[in-house]
């Protein structure tokens, strides 16, 4: 191994006296000057040049609307919701970009890059914390947007089943639908599909193939437990029909295997299921007077969700910002009338109020018939204003601040339910207080499967998510970040010095969220970047597995992304 290791090294510098790096360079540019032209005859104008949204911003500009509207970012090709992340990525715009209009243009895509060797890069939404949907300049991007089919099944059978299979009812979305737009097709049907709580989130990408939690995992499951059947091109250029029954394998790794790694998805057809009846949600806050008071009420309120809310009635959670003492609610529950719901609640509420001079008690319930979720007040959200933009879109005013966010550090831990039991609970919600000293704090119920309803955890099971996630209780998610920060655009680029600040101040909050947390795991779409031990972290013992379907499918690794499988080799 040592005289290998040498001889490789000698051969190296070999190349490096003869110029070859140059050479190679040389090389590499001439493919893709043949790439491109080869994609501009077989496709024409759907060839295009993309620029960041926000790349003719000047200097003492003040930011647009344009840019603070996460719809019109996901509508430009070089689009994407964060602007990057400290000592990680930053957003860039791929030199070309194939604005696909069929599945075919996606073979297409896929056929030339695999031919000469370009980097690919796929995007639908654009919303990923991590930047997987932006690439180098001479990467070429396949953007989805155009694909926004959506279909009805009142009968659905996946393609290769047996007779004997029972249909079931369902929606069938495209890889440029966002969750609002299924939702609002399965609301019209009287139906329900389990998608992710963010509206402008794609439907047909990262989010299911990565797993995917929405405000009713405990009742449904995951995103990636609802999917029935997907249309998926692969690295050989193939249109494949993937499910139970046809190429299981390839179906189980694309249901919690990571998103961009196997193949582009086109379409996925989701399990659908009846309407529920009520949507409600908990509004207002609880502050404490002082850290020791904090330290009592998250331990309070963490005993509540043992006893209560673990269970597919709850869903959402609490968060803290960075130095407050505020328990802002953000909780869900479904089908309880809102006395039925603050009848939990009342016990730990009644508690704190009985003590004004610790505890400011500002809690109020609400329930609304699920019909009318898609149809949400106006004091909710923000509707997108744009000429053109279709009738009823609109994004959560609790996700405004996303919009525009450069990353000074994000992570994300499990919290098992041993965390949840005696002394352990005690050691959680002191960890919530240290680390809601540096950094913001958002725990959610929803993102832990323990407590799941029966029938959705045989489904999650055949998911090739980590499954340490159906022991855990809830999400811890750490974060923080400055809004409107674009790197490289003069004036109103980041802090460096701020963004490490930031960074330093997360790693520090999860330190203490380890501590209390042992045997948790993580989460592929919003764990840590920087995660040393990622395959174990996000896919457990379902990695060697997956690594396996990876190397059969995409045998060169033209579908790689960070911290994929197959990332490394």
């Amino acid at each position: 191994m040592r005289r290998r290791k040498l001889l490789q090294q000698a051969s190296l510098a070999t190349l490096s006296a003869l110029g070859l790096p140059a050479l190679w360079r040389q090389a590499k540019a001439k493919n893709t000057t043949a790439a491109i032209k080869e994609l501009q005859r077989r496709l024409g104008t759907r060839l295009i040049r993309p620029k960041l949204p926000w790349a003719n911003l000047l200097a003492k500009t003040p930011v647009p609307v344009e840019l603070k509207n996460p719809w019109a970012l996901s509508s430009q090709a070089g689009g994407t919701q964060s602007t990057g992340m400290v000592g990680a990525w930053t957003a860039q715009a791929s030199h070309n970009a194939v604005r696909v209009g069929s599945k075919a243009d996606v073979a297409t895509a896929v056929d030339v890059a695999r031919l000469h060797n370009l980097r690919l890069v796929i995007k639908g939404m654009g919303g990923d914390y991590f930047g997987r949907s932006s690439g180098p300049p001479n990467s070429l991007l396949i953007w989805t947007h155009d694909l926004n089919a959506i279909t009805t099944h009142q009968s659905f059978t996946p393609e290769g089943a047996p007779a004997s299979q029972p249909p079931v009812t369902a929606l069938t979305v495209s890889a440029g639908n966002a969750w609002l737009h299924a939702y609002q097709a399965a609301t019209a049907a009287g139906l329900y599909v389990q998608g992710g709580g963010c509206t402008t989130v794609g439907a047909c990408g990262g989010f299911s193939q990565g797993g995917g939690f929405g405000s009713y995992s405990k009742r449904f499951g995951s995103g990636a437990a609802g999917v029935l059947q997907m249309e998926v091109v692969t690295a050989d250029g193939q249109l494949r029909t993937v499910n139970a029954f046809q190429e299981p394998d390839l179906c189980w790794a694309l249901k919690g295997g990571g998103g961009g790694t196997y193949g582009v998805v086109v379409s996925q057809t989701l399990l659908a299921h009846p309407i529920p009846r009520l949507d409600g949600w908990i509004s207002g806050w609880i502050e404490a007077s002082d850290d020791g008071a904090l330290e009592e009420l998250l331990t309070n309120y963490l005993e509540l969700v043992q006893k209560s809310l673990i269970n597919p009635n709850w869903g959402e959670g609490v968060v803290i910002e960075p130095g407050q003492r505020r328990l802002q609610m953000m909780t869900s529950f479904i089908d309880l009338e809102a006395n039925e719901a603050e009848a939990i609640w009342t016990p730990l509420l009644k508690q704190l109020k009985s003590k004004p001079h610790a505890f400011d008690v500002q809690v109020h319930f609400h329930a609304v018939p699920f019909e009318n979720k898609w149809r949400p007040q106006a004091d909710a959200v923000h509707w997108d204003r744009r000429d053109g933009a279709p009738s009823g879109q609109f994004w959560w005013k609790g996700n405004q601040n996303e919009v525009g966010a450069y990353w000074g550090g994000y992570q994300g831990r499990g919290v098992p339910m041993s965390a949840l039991e005696g002394e352990s609970l005690h050691r959680l919600a002191k960890a919530f207080v240290s680390a809601s000293r540096t950094s913001f704090l958002l725990f959610q119920t929803s993102k832990g499967l323990a407590g799941i309803s029966p029938e959705a955890e045989s489904r999650q099971r055949q998911t090739s998510m980590n499954p340490a996630v159906l022991n855990d209780a809830g999400y811890v998610t750490l974060a923080n970040w400055t809004q409107y920060r674009y790197p490289g655009i003069s004036g109103h680029q980041p802090n460096p010095r701020e963004s490490l600040k930031q960074q330093q101040d997360v790693d520090r909050a999860m330190a203490f969220i380890r501590a209390a947390t042992p045997g948790g795991s993580s989460y592929v779409n919003e764990g840590n970047f920087f995660e040393p031990n990622w395959k174990q972290e996000f896919w457990g013992p379902n990695y060697e597995r997956l690594l396996g379907i990876k190397r059969r499918y995409d045998p060169t690794n033209l579908f790689r992304v960070h911290h994929g499988v197959g990332s490394d080799t």
